[in-house]
């Protein structure tokens, strides 16, 4: 199951777990606190990172570039309708349980929001 983010992907957890069903595969986005809990104890699959400062960053020189006159940069494009819309895209990364704790080392998430109470022992 995809869901548009992880706060989705935590309600449809929650369901889960209050109807007493199995994890299914599911999906977030986001990077948030609990999805990483729900990660770590097996009820969510995974979720995509997208780290803020590169998007910030992007979004500025974008914005720079407009009151300059100038196009910003790009290195695609979308279709809107027929269209070909430019677009700048930007990586994302899959976190998973095998690489959750580099949320850690660059200061995205603390441990202390994610390993803590009924999640600690996964940490």
């Amino acid at each position: 199951m995809l869901a548009a983010n992880d706060n989705i992907a935590g309600a449809v957890i929650a369901d889960e777990k209050a109807k007493g069903l199995k994890p299914v595969p599911i999906s977030g986005q986001d990077a948030t606190a609990q999805g990483i809990q729900y990660i770590l104890a097996g009820w969510q699959t995974g979720t995509v990172f997208k780290y803020v400062p590169l998007e910030a960053n992007a979004a500025a020189a974008a914005a720079v570039a407009l009151l300059n006159g100038k196009k910003p940069v790009t290195n695609t494009f979308r279709l809107n309708g027929s269209k070909h819309e430019p677009t700048q895209t930007l990586p994302v990364e899959w976190i998973t349980k095998s690489n959750y704790s580099q949320l850690f080392k660059i200061g995205f998430l603390k441990k202390s929001e994610v390993c803590i109470g009924a999640y600690a022992k996964y940490c």
